[in-house]
């Protein structure tokens, strides 16, 4: 399970919490599989050897742990495959490794050719397996981990140009009040220079009435005084 989980996360790049779960009709699928290998009719040992070299094409990374994954059921392939590595060390050519290995696993436990090449199909319904499940995680991860951030992130950009709508009214309002306060102020100053204006013309008027009124006074005080004169001039 381990190995399955390790895999899983590898293969989409540490998804949190998504892991290898036990598949019971997966299980069922695999033991009728089973059935028809152990069942098989003996076939022919091929004569000729196969044209691929095996050891050459040692997997690595994650085909080696898929590989791992695949193979960890026990059948007549897998008995071969463990025959043939334990003679990887022999010296002999790729043909003479099957033919030995299978030779050991026919004689201990009663392979035959058919049951191993049904083992293999074996292999490769889990491999298919695998993969469906594999194919139904990823789609669960991109729905966690990307649906879930593209939500998240069309919602922060509806905010923000929400904020920026926000942002561009409170800043017409703004204008237009600094507009209107201009616009008093503007008012202010003008009517502060009339009354500067009009002030100085009182000031000017009034200067002006006070002069009159003293040359006034002084010629009425002057033809008073001179009437006093010839008042007692005339009448004493």
């Amino acid at each position: 399970m381990n190995e399955k989980s390790s895999l899983a996360q590898r293969l989409l790049h540490g998804v949190k919490d998504l892991v290898w779960q036990d598949d019971p009709v997966r299980q069922q699928a695999e033991q009728e599989q089973d059935a028809v290998a152990v069942v098989a009719n003996p076939g022919p040992v091929p004569s000729s050897a196969p044209t691929a070299e095996v050891r050459t094409a040692v997997p690595a990374g994650m085909t080696a742990e898929l590989l791992n994954l695949v193979m960890s059921r026990p059948t007549a392939y897998s008995a071969l495959s463990e025959a043939i590595t334990a003679l990887a060390d022999i010296p002999m050519d790729e043909a003479m490794r099957y033919r030995s290995a299978f030779a050991v696993l026919k004689q201990t436990q009663q392979r035959t050719v058919e049951q191993i090449a049904q083992a293999i199909d074996v292999h490769l319904g889990l491999l298919e397996a695998e993969h469906t499940r594999f194919a139904a995680q990823s789609q669960n991860a991109e729905q966690e981990g990307i649906t879930a951030r593209v939500t998240e992130m069309a919602a922060l950009n509806a905010s923000v140009e929400e904020t920026n709508r926000q942002i561009a009214a409170v800043r017409a309002e703004c204008e237009s009040r600094i507009r209107k306060m201009q616009d008093d102020m503007t008012n202010k100053q003008q009517r502060s220079r009339d009354l500067a204006r009009e002030t100085e013309e009182k000031k000017q008027a009034i200067a002006q009435t006070k002069r009159n009124f003293e040359t006034a006074m002084d010629s009425v005080k002057a033809r008073l005084a001179g009437e006093k004169n010839k008042v007692q001039m005339y009448l004493c």
